[in-house]
């Protein structure tokens, strides 16, 4: 956990020729925009009550769903279903006024009956957390919902953010209740820009405009998503005009695309930073236990020539906070030391090195990635079983706490620093020291002051 990596990043090329704008706000929809993405889509995705922390997962939200409030270009905590909330002073009571004339993609309006039913159906990441601090759920009148906790619940929005939880998302409570979970996996509802067409696992999600979304118009009538995890299949679809976008170009592929007169190269910086948590550090028998084998496993990191190599234009980062966020606090990555790193290992007690388990690398697309830092840690005498699993089992073995005693490069989902810490150190967490607990617990007790 304290062997920080970067934050990531994400290539995008864009075929130029026949792709253009779709038409001016509140027009038609028009036209078709086909993607391959360098991961796969989980059918829990399309369902906020079981959706993911990846990031992954907020293709489906921000498609087919809303939120109460989300992250949006104007901020973290957008209004969007919700057009306005207050906050009791001691944050024991939140009210969300919530926007009139919101329609389901059936055609049904959106109330605060769904709200509340929302609420207590979700059974995601933090569910039991969250369900058990909570006193009480009303719909005061139709458009009003007032949130009763237990005890002072001052980061309770952190929670709508994709990343910490989907549990302000909101779903039809008559559309679910008549075809049932299952049903509605198989053909889910809601009232994002979007409306669900078809989905096939491992091979595509196709979406259509919903002429009715609150916001605007949706400008694209249809997409379509081509899960294609070998990066030279993306190349060679986006080259043929197969697609329109192919994410995650590096290494060759990079080159390859920047060099070519008809493609576009865009890189867009996620807020997602990726940290090597190592799950075994509590156990004291473990090596990792020794804060100098963890200071070593860093410096044993060049992190400057992964970002050359996997993320270009970019450089590494040290903290984890986006800037802006004022709990954001950045420090100096370690330098790339592997002369210091055995020395660290040697006084440690490990002179010729250790096994250090089980190693899941970051998901889909970015194995190679994952790969190159065991490969660093290789060659100063720690040495891992690498297991490479596709986006959707990395997650459910992460969430299914089915990662104790392993390391894994982990996607701090949250773009801010509150979430960071309940996600490393709350109900999803593998193990943490008494005393990073206490500061934690006394900083969720001093901002309810």
């Amino acid at each position: 956990m304290e062997v920080l990596i970067r934050r990531m990043l994400v290539l995008v090329i864009v075929l130029l020729l026949g792709f253009g704008p779709t038409g001016a706000s509140g027009a038609s929809p028009s036209g078709v925009l086909k993607q391959a993405i360098h991961w796969n889509i989980s059918a829990d995705w399309l369902d906020p009550a079981i959706s993911s922390l990846s990031s992954s997962a907020y293709l489906t939200l921000y498609l087919l769903h809303d939120s109460l409030i989300k992250p949006m270009p104007e901020g973290p905590y957008a209004p969007c279903l919700a057009q306005s909330w207050t906050i009791s002073p001691d944050s024991k009571v939140y009210e969300f006024r919530l926007r009139r004339n919101v329609k389901f993609h059936n055609g049904d309006p959106m109330t605060a009956e769904d709200v509340v039913f929302s609420f207590w159906r979700y059974k995601a990441a933090h569910a039991k957390a969250i369900h058990e601090r909570t006193e009480k759920v009303e719909a005061s009148d139709p458009y009003t919902v007032r949130f009763r906790f237990k005890e002072p619940f001052p980061d309770f929005l952190d929670y709508f953010i994709p990343g910490v939880a989907s549990i302000g998302w909101v779903v039809p409570k008559k559309y679910i209740e008549k075809v049932g979970d299952a049903g509605y996996k198989r053909q889910p509802i809601g009232c994002g820009p979007y409306k669900f067409v078809e989905f096939s696992p491992g091979i595509r999600l196709v979406v259509e405009a919903f002429d009715q979304f609150w916001r605007k118009t949706p400008q694209i009538k249809r997409m379509e998503f081509y899960s294609t995890p070998e990066t030279a299949t993306r190349l060679v679809m986006v080259k043929r005009g197969e697609v329109d976008i192919a994410t995650l170009m590096t290494g060759v592929f990079y080159h390859d695309a920047k060099k070519d007169p008809n493609l576009r190269l865009f890189t867009p910086l996620s807020p997602v930073p990726r940290i090597v948590y190592i799950a075994s550090q509590w156990d004291p028998k473990s090596p990792w236990s020794d804060p100098r084998v963890r200071k070593a496993a860093s410096l044993a990191i060049d992190r400057q020539t992964l970002a050359d190599v996997h993320m270009p234009g970019t450089g590494p980062i040290g903290g984890f906070g986006l800037e802006g966020d004022p709990l954001t606090v950045q420090f100096p990555p370690d330098p790339y030391d592997p002369n210091r790193a055995r020395k660290l290992l040697a006084e440690a007690g490990y002179p010729k090195g250790f096994h250090g388990g089980k190693y899941y690398p970051v998901e889909g697309g970015y194995w190679p990635y994952g790969e190159q830092v065991a490969n660093y840690w290789k060659a100063i005498g720690i040495s891992v079983d690498t297991i490479l699993l596709d986006r959707p089992a990395w997650w459910a073995n992460r969430e299914g706490g089915k990662m104790k005693g392993a390391v894994f490069v982990d996607p701090v989902q949250s773009p801010m620093v509150a979430g960071c810490l309940s996600y490393l150190l709350g109900p999803g967490s593998y193990g943490s020291y008494p005393d990073i607990q206490a500061l934690f617990s006394f900083y969720v007790s001093f901002h309810a002051i």
